[in-house]
């Protein structure tokens, strides 16, 4: 009996503790703990979104960050340095691009309202190319926007955009890196006329390789591998369907460098 009236009195004694305390920052919400430091995250809606879900690999893709207040009072962010935001993107796990890597902004402590309904917009530009130049392996890429609030940075959700084979032109110097695929669109009507493609190479010795092709009813797309480094001169000639093979319509030009991923 005396054991209960004392295990009464010392859980009465530790309630009466417990209600004497502070609210926890928790209970008392993002909102009231710690108003000088923190931005409550509920109060804004940060996303990226890419211009185009699926860009040619060695070709320039854009995003735009938008920071939306969703309460009905301004909501001031903080930034130590110029730099407001930034981009990272990640293949296979690994984050292989930073858009501030290499750049530099002064110490500018400042800070600007989020008023609501009227969102902040930054664009941002990545291009899909390696330290050698030459366009990324096709595939899918997460992109993640970062607000450089301080003192801690405000992440976007996660897009995903896919990077496909480049496309020939005419003219240009093309990089490909060892064992990519590459790709070049033809049409199959000249002057309304059908026409079929035939491919001859200068200093090709195996550096190239037709692996397949696609067609639809008024093109034809084929398909390159690089298989060794080194230049490749590229000629397609257009040939009326069922004549002389010996009489070329049109011939189209195109130098490849094949370039390892050691040089």
């Amino acid at each position: 009996m005396v054991y209960h009236r004392g295990m009464k009195r010392a859980i009465f004694a530790l309630l009466l503790l417990i209600s004497l305390l502070p609210p926890s920052p928790v209970a008392a919400g993002w909102r009231d703990y710690r108003k000088w430091e923190y931005i409550n995250p509920q109060d804004l809606e940060i996303r990226i979104i890419p211009e185009e879900l699926e860009v040619i690999a060695g070709q320039i893709a854009t995003f735009t960050i938008s920071i939306r207040n969703k309460t009905d009072k301004p909501v001031h962010l903080s930034f130590d340095t110029g730099q407001r935001f930034d981009l990272a993107v990640w293949h296979n796990e690994w984050q292989i691009y930073r858009w501030s890597q290499g750049k530099r902004w002064a110490e500018a402590p400042h800070s600007i309202p989020i008023r609501p309904g009227v969102p902040e917009t930054y664009q941002i530009a990545w291009q899909t190319v390696d330290r050698l130049s030459c366009p990324l392996p096709q595939d899918i890429y997460k992109v993640v926007g970062i607000v450089m609030t301080k003192p801690r940075a405000l992440m976007t959700n996660t897009a995903r955009i896919r990077l496909v084979p480049p496309k020939l032109v005419p003219g240009q110097v093309v990089k490909v890196r060892l064992m990519q695929a590459f790709e070049l669109d033809l049409p199959l009507f000249l002057d309304q006329k059908p026409v079929e493609w035939h491919i001859d190479y200068d200093y090709n010795d195996n550096r190239v390789d037709l692996i397949g092709e696609r067609r639809t009813v008024r093109t034809v797309t084929y398909v390159f591998e690089a298989k060794r480094a080194g230049h490749v001169m590229m000629h397609l000639y257009a040939r009326p369907l069922y004549q002389n093979l010996g009489r070329g319509v049109e011939r189209r030009s195109y130098r490849i460098e094949v370039v390892s991923g050691g040089e």
